[in-house]
């Protein structure tokens, strides 16, 4: 009997070019799950602009919780030379700790349902939230349903790839690239696969 074929879709893959609407769609999800009142935790990247409206750094925001956020990336013309960090994605500099502190408390939840908004380049520079996430998708104990999105593949740095690439052979995920045609209408299509 080929098993692979009975495996059921328990994790959702979000991807698609940044400012497509990933984010705008986890956190949709996310309105629609506290509406029919699904037991789910997790956290999403926001974008944070400043003054002249044009984008400053990234913040990372509980979605169950919207009060609790914290900094993960800034550009360097926005924090003193003091806060600079050795971790860097371009012109951003990312904040680890502040990272962790926010994000790895999610792993533990005994949510049903967990919301990753995002592995990307910045929080995959934590090896403690790329080692949960090895754990959280590849590990032996059942796991939540879990709503992710990643880089396009082709943005994937090397020495994540073989990670990404795992992800999508993994029959258990369903991958779904977010674009202007879709993403208006993808929370409807993805919630029915929900538990």
């Amino acid at each position: 009997m080929d098993t692979g074929a009975t495996l059921r879709v328990s994790r959702v893959l979000l991807t698609g070019p940044p400012g497509i609407g990933k984010t705008t769609l986890c956190k949709k999800l996310a309105s629609i799950m506290e509406e029919q009142n699904y037991k789910f935790n997790g956290f999403y990247t926001e974008e944070v602009r400043g003054q002249s409206n044009s984008r400053i750094g990234f913040d990372v925001v509980l979605v169950k919780n919207h009060e609790k956020r914290s900094t993960l990336a800034r550009i360097e013309n926005v924090i003193n030379q003091s806060q600079y960090s050795k971790y860097r994605v371009g012109n951003y500099h990312v904040f680890l700790n502040e990272f962790e502190a926010t994000a790895l408390p999610i792993f533990d939840s005994k949510a049903d349902i967990l919301i990753i908004d995002e592995v990307g380049k910045m929080e995959l520079f934590s090896q403690k939230f790329h080692d949960k996430i090895i754990e959280l998708f590849f590990g032996t104990s059942s796991k939540p349903f879990i709503i992710a999105t990643i880089p396009q593949i082709h943005k994937v740095p090397q020495r994540y790839l073989s990670l990404f690439q795992r992800l999508h052979a993994d029959k258990r995920c369903k991958l779904i690239t977010v674009n202007h045609q879709n993403r208006n209408n993808l929370a409807e299509e993805i919630f029915p696969l929900i538990l």
